[in-house]
C-alpha cells in the first residue's frame, strides 16, 4: 500500500480534481484505490457524480469522534464506501473514505474535535498509526491510498502530509503568496521526517498555470523562484489552466476526455507519483528508467569533465536498484532493467547476479546469455563466457546484431569459433539486408570465407534484380577473390561489359585487376595503370584501404618508390576498428592491418609484389552449413 497526500496551501489550484483524475488513471491501470477525503472543512470528493455513493455517509469526522468518546479505535473498514468508474467498456471499483455525513450536525461534530488535545493527551499519533494499519490490512488490499488534505497550515494538514503520507503531491499556483506558504509546509515536512522515521517523497506540481505566452518572463521568474525556495530540481509535472465547461460539470478527464491536454498532464502527474512507489511494477520500471537516464547523464558529465551540483550520488542510485530488485525478484523484465543499470554503473558482480536471476526466470534468454558472456569476459572468466556465447549463437531467436556480437566475442577466446558459427540457425533465415552486418566478421578469417560466400550468394539469389542491394554484389566480389574463385569474380564484375578498362569505377577496375591477376598469374598492366589514372582524377581520398590499394597497384607495376609512398600514407591513416585489406582480401583489425602494410613495404623494398591472397584456393562443399 502506498499513500499519497494531495496538498495545496491555497484553494483554487485544482487539487481535488487532480486527485480524482489520478485515482481514475490508477484504477484504469488495474490498481485498487482508496480515496480518503481529509478536507473536512470543505469536503469535495462526494460532489463528483462517480462518488455520489459516499454522500451523506459517515466518515472521518464520525470515526475520530467515536474514538474520542470511547478511547477505542473503530473499525475503519466500516466507513469505506465502494463506488465505480467506467473503464474501457466496463466498470471498475474504487473506494472512498468520506469526510463525514455532512448533515445538520456535521459542523458541530467537526468543531468539537480538538486536534491538538487529541495528539497531546489522547494518543492521537497511535490512533492514526492504527488507522493506517487497519487500511493496509483491509481485505480489499488497496494498492494506493489517495488523501485529499485541507489547505493552509493546520493540524489536519500535518497528519496528512507528515504522518500518513509516503508521498506528497504539492500543488501550488506560482505566485508569491502560494510559494511563501508552501515553503513553510515543505520545510516542516522535511524537518519532521526523523520524527516519523520516514521522509515522504515530495512531488512538486505547479497547477492552474496560465497557458499563455510569457513574453516578459513573469511566469518563468515565479517558477524559478519556487524552484529555489522550495529546493527542488524541476517540477515533476505542470498542470496548466484549462478552459472547459467539463470542469464545471466535474468530469474526470482521463476517462471522459482522455485525449485532451489536461488528461495528458494528469497522466504525467500519475507517472511522477507512481515512480516513487517501488512496489508498483509501473513505478519500478519508471524508477529504473530514471536511474538509467541519470547514469547516462553522469557518464556524459565524466566524459566532458563536468559534474552538475545536483547530480545524484552513486550510492543513492544503487540504493534504488537494490530496493527495486528486492521487491521484484521474480519479474524478468525488471531484473533485466536492473542488470542494465548495474552495467552502466560498472558494477559487474551485481550485474551478474541480476542476469543470473533473469536466466533463472527464463526471460529474454538469448540476450541475457550474451550480456552475461560479456560480463564474464570482463571478469576474465573465458571458459564460462564461451558456454554462454555458444548458447547465444545456437539460439533461433538470436538477431543478426546479437549474432555478430557473439561471434566477435567468441573469436577472441575460441580458435574453433568457425565450427560453432557454421551451425547457427540464424544464418538460415537472414534477410538480404542483414547479410552485410555479418560479412566483415566472417571475412576476417580464411576458415569462415565459405560461410560468407554462402550467405551472400543466398541473399543475392533471393533478391530480385530490381531490388538487389549493390553492397551485396560488391561483397560477393570480395569474397570470391578472397576464396580464389577469380574467374567467378571477373564474371560478376564484368556484367556483360566488353572492356573493364573503360569503367570509371576505381573499385571495380581494381578488383577486376586482382581477379585477373589471380586467374592468369600475370598482373594486368593496362588495368593497374587505369587504377592510378583514376586516382589522379578522383582527388586522391585518404582512407587506409584506398591508399593500400593504390600501393598494391603501383607495386604490381614495379613502381616501388610510389608504392612505398602510398604504404606510408596508408599506415598513418589506419584508425581503430575494422578495415578491409587488399593484401590479404580479409577484413582486419588495426594491428593486423598495420602488419599487412609492413609486409607490403618489405616486399616492395625487395623489388617484389606477391599478395598472399593470390595463392589461396578454397574448395566449397555443397553447403557451408554442413
Amino acid at each position: 500500500m502506498y499513500t499519497i497526500t494531495f496538498y495545496s496551501y491555497k484553494g483554487g489550484v485544482g487539487r481535488t480534481m487532480a486527485l480524482v483524475n489520478v485515482a481514475a488513471e490508477l484504477t484504469r491501470r488495474g490498481r485498487k484505490v482508496l480515496i480518503v477525503d481529509f478536507d473536512l472543512e470543505a469536503p469535495g470528493i462526494s460532489c463528483f457524480k462517480q462518488f455520489s455513493t459516499a454522500e451523506k455517509r459517515a466518515g472521518l469526522v464520525e470515526y475520530v469522534t467515536q474514538y474520542i468518546e470511547t478511547a477505542i479505535s473503530p473499525c475503519a473498514s466500516d466507513y469505506i464506501v465502494e463506488a465505480e468508474l467506467p473503464v474501457e467498456g466496463g466498470f471498475q471499483p474504487v473506494w472512498v473514505f468520506p469526510a463525514g455525513a455532512n448533515d445538520v450536525g456535521y459542523g458541530a461534530k467537526l468543531s468539537a474535535i480538538d486536534w491538538q488535545l487529541l495528539y497531546e493527551r489522547q494518543s492521537g499519533y497511535l490512533f492514526f498509526e492504527d488507522f493506517k494499519q487497519q487500511i493496509e490490512s483491509d481485505s480489499r488490499r488497496f494498492d494506493y491510498v489517495l488523501i485529499d488534505s485541507r489547505t493552509g497550515h493546520t493540524d489536519v494538514g500535518g497528519i496528512c502530509t507528515r504522518q500518513l503520507a509516503d508521498a506528497v503531491a504539492l500543488m501550488y499556483f506560482p505566485n508569491a503568496q502560494n510559494i511563501s506558504g508552501m515553503e513553510a509546509i515543505v520545510d516542516d515536512i522535511r524537518k519532521s521526517s526523523s520524527e516519523y522515521s520516514r521522509r515522504p517523497d515530495l512531488v512538486f506540481c505547479p497547477s492552474n498555470v496560465p497557458d499563455l505566452d510569457d513574453e516578459d518572463g513573469v511566469l518563468k521568474k515565479m517558477l524559478d523562484e519556487a524552484k529555489s525556495r522550495l529546493k527542488y530540481e524541476k517540477p515533476q509535472c505542470i498542470v496548466r489552466h484549462y478552459n472547459s465547461l467539463s470542469l464545471v460539470d466535474q468530469s474526470i478527464f482521463v476517462i471522459d476526455r482522455p485525449n485532451t491536454k489536461l488528461a495528458k498532464e494528469y497522466r504525467q502527474l500519475t507517472a511522477a507519483l507512481v515512480r516513487n512507489n517501488f512496489e508498483d511494477r509501473d513505478g519500478a520500471l519508471l524508477a529504473l528508467a530514471d536511474v538509467r537516464k541519470k547514469l547516462e547523464a553522469r557518464n556524459r558529465s565524466n566524459t566532458d569533465n563536468l559534474r552538475p551540483a545536483d547530480m545524484p550520488s552513486l550510492s543513492s542510485l544503487t540504493e534504488i536498484l537494490e530496493k527495486v530488485s528486492l521487491k521484484h525478484r521474480h519479474d524478468g523484465e525488471i531484473s533485466w532493467q536492473v542488470a542494465a543499470s548495474y552495467n552502466s554503473l560498472g558494477s559487474l558482480s551485481n550485474e551478474l547476479e541480476a542476469l543470473n536471476n533473469v536466466l533463472e526466470i527464463g526471460y529474454n534468454v538469448h540476450r541475457a546469455l550474451l550480456r552475461r558472456a560479456f560480463n564474464l569476459l570482463s571478469q576474465s572468466r573465458p571458459d564460462e563466457a564461451r558456454v554462454d556465447l555458444v548458447a547465444t549463437i545456437a539460439s533461433p531467436e538470436c538477431t543478426v546484431i546479437e549474432l555478430r556480437s557473439a561471434i566477435e566475442a567468441l573469436k577472441t577466446i575460441d580458435k574453433d569459433w568457425v565450427n560453432v558459427v557454421k551451425s547457427a540457425p540464424s544464418l538460415q533465415k537472414l534477410r538480404p539486408g542483414d547479410v552485410t552486418i555479418l560479412t566483415q566478421v566472417l571475412m576476417s578469417d580464411v576458415r569462415a570465407l565459405a560461410i560468407a560466400n554462402d550467405i551472400i550468394s543466398s541473399a543475392i539469389d533471393r533478391s530480385s534484380e530490381e531490388h538487389r542491394d549493390s553492397l551485396l554484389s560488391e561483397e560477393l566480389v570480395l569474397v570470391l577473390i578472397a576464396c580464389g574463385r577469380f574467374s567467378d569474380a571477373m564474371t560478376a564484375l564484368s556484367n556483360g561489359q566488353r572492356s573493364m578498362s573503360d569503367s570509371d569505377s576505381i573499385a571495380d577496375v581494381f578488383n577486376y585487376a586482382m581477379a585477373e591477376w589471380g586467374e592468369t598469374g600475370i598482373p594486368p598492366r593496362h588495368l593497374l595503370q587505369r587504377v592510378l589514372e583514376l586516382n589522379d582524377a578522383n582527388g586522391r581520398p585518404t582512407e587506409a584501404n584506398y591508399l593500400q590499394c593504390m600501393a598494391l597497384s603501383a607495386g604490381a607495376l614495379a613502381q616501388f618508390d610510389l608504392a612505398r609512398s602510398f604504404v606510408s600514407k596508408a599506415r598513418s591513416a589506419v584508425a581503430r576498428g575494422t578495415v578491409f585489406s587488399c593484401w590479404t582480401y580479409l577484413f582486419r583489425g588495426r594491428n593486423a592491418m598495420l602488419e599487412d602494410l609492413e609486409q607490403m613495404n618489405s616486399s616492395f623494398q625487395n623489388g617484389l609484389c606477391a599478395p598472399p591472397f593470390l595463392a589461396r584456393k578454397i574448395t566449397f562443399s555443397s553447403s557451408a552449413y554442413n
